[in-house]
């Protein structure tokens, strides 16, 4: 078996009553996709480690992925790229990852905002750089969060755990996948012929995009390491996994909220910066 190592970037999280409740009641009524196959609608490919600089942000980018995934087969909004680096500062990410539950309740409460707003550009140097609101406009950027969440209702709940026995996990992902591509832990990585296996005993230190679990329970993912898009064996035992709702909200609500957000934006350059 080929082992490939890489950053351990996922840290287990705090599971508390309201993540487990809300992962038991927000996947039910009419499923978006009846086969729970989201291949056709994955954002661009994107790598977590460029130009020599680790951002240790799987748990941002599965979740970011996820969301966008659904955005795309939901909303026809192709391809939506969001800023990592946003949503890492603001969760308290460290240089060896973080808790997936901290990311996503930033990604609530802050928004995403465009990758182009807070790149992981050439200028990033470090991992402190890349934490950091290094060549951004830090005002600028948190009023794009806050115009986001005034358009989008996302919502997250945690559908199993590690002790949960993995056939039950298996259940559970298949009925969640009708309605949200899944972020789940996986111990990377490790290979044979084309698929990727979890040695006994191994606790997970990655996070993915699960978009597909086939006839023989294979589940297809989408990494941040190529090859971007793995087959796992059979049954693979994840240690943890959660599931993500999007909807719109009402456009006059949404459209004047972020209007007035964006004013105030204004006023700032034009009040700060340009006087």
């Amino acid at each position: 078996m080929n082992h490939i190592p890489i950053q351990s970037s996922f840290i287990y999280p705090v599971i508390e009553s309201q993540h487990r409740q809300y992962g038991a009641n927000l996947f039910v009524g009419t499923p978006l996709r009846e086969n729970g196959d989201w291949r056709d609608y994955l954002p661009p490919e994107e790598d977590q480690k460029k130009y020599g600089v680790e951002s240790s942000v799987c748990y941002i980018e599965a979740q970011q992925h996820t969301i966008a995934t659904i955005e795309e087969e939901t909303f026809e909004e192709v391809d939506n790229d969001y800023s990592s680096r946003f949503n890492a500062l603001l969760s308290d990410g460290t240089a060896y990852g973080g808790d997936p539950l901290r990311g996503a309740d930033s990604i609530r409460h802050d928004g995403l905002v465009r990758d182009a707003s807070m790149p992981f550009g050439e200028n990033i140097r470090s991992w402190d750089e890349f934490h950091s609101w290094k060549d951004v406009d830090e005002q600028a950027v948190r009023a794009e969060g806050k115009a986001d969440i005034l358009r989008k209702d996302r919502n997250f709940g945690v559908i199993f755990e590690k002790d949960t026995p993995v056939e039950t996990k298996y259940i559970i992902l298949r009925q969640t996948l009708k309605y949200s591509p899944c972020p789940v832990s996986v111990a990377a990585w490790y290979e044979e012929h084309g698929v990727y296996r979890k040695p006994f005993g191994m606790n997970d230190n990655h996070l993915v995009e699960a978009v597909y679990v086939d006839e023989s329970y294979r589940a297809y993912v989408r990494d941040t390491y190529p090859p971007y898009l793995k087959i796992l064996e059979p049954y693979f035992n994840f240690d943890f996994g959660m599931g993500w709702i999007v909807l719109k909200k009402p456009p006059l609500q949404g459209d004047i909220l972020a209007k007035n957000s964006f004013c105030r934006v204004f006023k700032y350059w034009r009040d700060e910066i340009f006087a």
